[in-house]
């Protein structure tokens, strides 16, 4: 096909060079006359609005633009100048190569060898900048894909290509970008037909996160993870449903991140809150991040980023424990960055062994013994006195002398009106008066004394301050044996789990042997694999597999024929039965060619990957033994200081024990032996008394009622008797007993009392008889009528 003639705006034709690149739509030309220059010329003329949209483009390129972008410098017209426009030029880039080939593992060892993560970090935050210079100006990339970014593999500086599809915002008019990438493309755009679609920054904070997220993450896309529900999900479905396969949300979206990833927590909280943000359900609504957030947000990551200890060509940020690409090698056995070529100093060696861990492992152990403060012992208890003091004693002798008198006066009391009801008045009254006299002074004496006694008092208020006493030492004794059993526990715990590391840290050395001897095992094996890594899908031309497929592979993470053979690639979007028979076939092919080499040792790389995964282990096992010594150093000195809280407190109860004790009047057996009440105290004794008065009471009330209920014998009936002679009445001078006849035997009639008035009619040897009340007649012996 014959170059086509091209003349700029200033009618100059512009002589063509040799083809360095073609694409869809064009091809790349060398300008001989201009070597900082190539020409991209039209396969065929592109609609009229391309060409005022390059012209425009070339009359305002922004200042500085060919640093960052290959912005078309100036329109090339078919035939003459102001004819169709054909093509434009635009500054040659050189020395870049697709970004693509840096996040992929296994082309980036091969075009990229001395690249490590902070390198792709160095790139995405070029990659910022450089959407954020354009984003300044009005424009926007549109078409964001692997493809049309550049990377010098010296310094990481970016440039777009491909400018003349970008969106120009050109005065009051704007160019739309008419092409995309769906895997670029955001949610809300999916399945549009971009020609008549104008994006927002919003939209390209969405292209731009996947770009940044491949460069971090090594190819990966956001989107693109196991997916846990039914059906097949692809990345362009799972773009449409928000399904972030990294978000802290993956798993409520049934979907996680494939078996070998780097975490989004590896990146700093505010990078990974701008991807969450960036690929959140409502960003449409909200917003995405901008190109500055962006650019600060790495700024601040690549500023973080340290060396790992164990092998330098690992980087990390400052606010991980440990390395993450050591753990992946150590869990997953994929070395990342590095190459077999890789002559950098590294570890040299692997020993592990206890001498190490000496100091550390004494520390612990002098730490889970505390040094517990305990209560000094109190002195012996000083006797107390046998007896109370005399001024005590002299008030409970009162006491006791009042309740003995009291005792009298009511025995004295009691007899006597028993002797009252059931014989003489007279004698009753003898026993009765004085005893219950006595009864009432004693009573008086004994209540007055007894309200004014100080023993009682004193003893019961030294008996409330010991039992609180006492009550304060057993809660401090209580808490003292919770407080030994809760050192027990935890020291327990500690030492079950520092022996448990200890014993882990033990067995790294035999392992690490045992590893080396499977590496020489494992010879052939090993060099299969690095026979394998190397032949990437990239450098192939395999049957019906383009390069939008070999770039899906990339994202899956399937780069080489080894990982053909390892993975499944029937998870692949686009890879069905033929497409995925016909790529392991390929590996199979490639497998054929590998021949083992019996003399060649195994390689350094691999023994350093080795060595640095021990390390990582051991200083694994250091660190978790040094993050369960620190906090024993407080938990010691806080046990200390609660043993001799508890100490002190054990001290003070026992003391007060001891002051409430010696508070006592006297000995316990003599403050008790006061305190008793006497025996007659008690009511039950009281009762007793009362009772016996009763039934003294009743006895006689019995004996009345009998007495008036009979008859007299022989007496007459009052209608039959005579009329009687008139008699003078007598005065009985003493108690006496009226019975029914003149004998001793006979029954009594009633009780009589001294100083009675009484009739007196018959008299017989010495006895008389005389009225009784309700006209009876009774005898009343001679002794009732002789003057005492």
């Amino acid at each position: 096909m014959s170059q086509p003639v091209l003349f700029n705006s200033r009618g100059e034709r512009v002589a063509l060079g040799p083809e360095v690149g073609r694409g869809g739509e064009g091809v790349v030309y060398v300008l001989p006359r201009d070597a900082q220059r190539v020409a991209k010329v039209y396969l065929t003329a592109p609609p009229a609005e391309q060409g005022q949209k390059l012209a425009w483009m070339a009359a305002h390129a922004p200042p500085g633009v060919e640093k960052l972008a290959a912005w078309p410098h100036e329109v090339l017209h078919e035939g003459r100048a102001g004819g169709p426009v054909r093509g434009f030029t635009m500054p040659r880039v050189s020395g870049l190569k697709p970004i693509h080939l840096l996040y992929s593992t296994a082309s980036r060892r091969k075009e990229f060898p001395t690249a490590d993560w902070s390198f792709l970090v160095q790139t995405a935050l070029n990659c910022a900048s450089v959407f954020e210079e354009l984003h300044a100006v009005g424009h926007l990339v549109g078409d964001v894909n692997e493809s049309n970014l550049l990377v010098s593999p010296r310094d990481a500086t970016v440039r777009l290509i491909d400018c003349d599809s970008f969106q120009i915002r050109a005065d009051k008019r704007v160019y739309r970008c008419g092409v995309g990438v769906p895997l670029f493309t955001p949610p809300e755009l999916q399945g549009q037909a971009f020609g008549g679609l104008e994006r927002t920054p919003s939209h390209e904070g969405f292209s731009l996160g996947v770009l940044l997220f491949h460069l971090l993450f090594l190819g990966r896309h956001p989107f693109t993870g196991v997916f846990t529900g039914q059906g097949e999900m692809t990345p362009e479905r799972a773009i449409r449903e928000f399904r972030f396969a990294y978000g802290r949300n993956a798993r409520a979206l049934q979907m996680t991140p494939p078996a070998i990833h780097l975490p989004l927590e590896t990146l700093t909280p505010e990078l990974a809150r701008l991807f969450e943000d960036a690929f959140a359900p409502d960003a449409p609504r909200v917003g995405r991040p901008s190109a500055t957030e962006w650019y600060r947000a790495l700024q601040a990551l690549a500023r973080s980023l340290r060396s790992c200890a164990q092998e330098p060509t690992h980087k990390y940020p400052q606010h991980l424990p440990s390395c993450p690409w050591c753990q992946m090698m150590a869990t997953r056995g994929v070395a990342f960055f590095g190459s077999p070529q890789n002559t950098a100093p590294g570890p040299q060696g692997f020993t592990c062994t206890f001498q190490e861990l000496e100091p550390l492992w004494t520390e612990s152990q002098r730490l889970l013994a505390p040094n517990l403060l305990t209560p000094v012992a109190p002195p012996p208890m000083p006797a107390l006195p046998d007896r109370l003091p005399a001024e005590l004693q002299a008030e409970v002798d009162r006491v006791r002398q009042a309740s003995v008198a009291m005792l009298v006066g009511g025995v004295l009391a009691t007899v006597g009106w028993w002797v009252v009801m059931l014989a003489s008045a007279r004698v009753g009254g003898l026993l009765l008066v004085p005893g219950c006299t006595l009864l009432g002074s004693a009573s008086v004496v004994w209540w007055l004394s007894r309200k004014h006694q100080r023993l009682p008092v004193e003893v019961a208020e030294q008996q409330g301050l010991l039992r609180q006493a006492e009550g304060a030492l057993a809660a401090a004794q209580a808490e003292a044996e919770r407080f030994k059993e809760e050192l027990q526990r935890m020291g327990d715990r500690a030492r079950q789990l520092l022996h448990g590391l200890r014993a882990e840290y033990g067995k790294l050395q035999p392992e690490f042997e045992a590893e080396q001897r499977r590496q020489l095992q494992h010879r052939e094996a090993m060099q299969r694999e690095q026979f394998l890594r190397g032949a990437l899908i990239e450098d192939h031309e395999i049957e019906s597999i383009k390069q939008g497929l070999k770039s899906n592979l990339v994202r899956w993470g399937i780069e080489s024929a080894y990982d053909v053979l390892k993975e499944d690639v029937r998870q692949v979007p686009g890879f069905g039965e033929v497409r995925s028979t016909r790529l392991i076939a390929w590996a199979k092919e490639v497998e054929k060619g590998f021949r083992f080499d019996p003399g060649l040792a195994v390689s350094e790389a691999e023994r350093r990957a080795l060595v640095s995964h021990f390390l990582q282990r051991k200083a694994s096992l250091r660190a978790r033994l040094e993050s369960e010594v620190a906090p024993l150093r407080a938990w010691s000195r806080e046990m200390t200081k609660r043993s001799g809280e508890l100490a002190a407190k054990l001290e003070e109860a026992q003391q007060g024990v001891m002051r409430a004790t010696l508070g006592m009047p006297a000995a316990r057996p003599a403050v008790e032996a006061a305190l008793k009440p006497p025996a007659w105290e008690d009511r039950r004794v009281l009762l007793a008394m009362v009772l016996a008065v009763i039934l003294g009471g009743v006895v006689g009330l019995v004996n009345r009622t009998t007495g008036t209920e009979e008859p007299v014998k022989g007496a007459p009936p009052p209608a039959a008797q005579a009329p009687e002679e008139p008699t003078e009445a007598a005065v009985l001078p003493l108690d006496c007993l009226a019975r029914e006849a003149a004998t001793t035997g006979a029954p009594v009639l009633e009780r009589l009392a001294a100083g009675s008035r009484l009739e007196v009619v018959e008299e017989e040897g010495g006895w008389r008889k005389v009225v009784l009340a309700g006209g009876r007649e009774g005898w009343t012996g001679p002794g009732c009528w002789s003057p005492p």
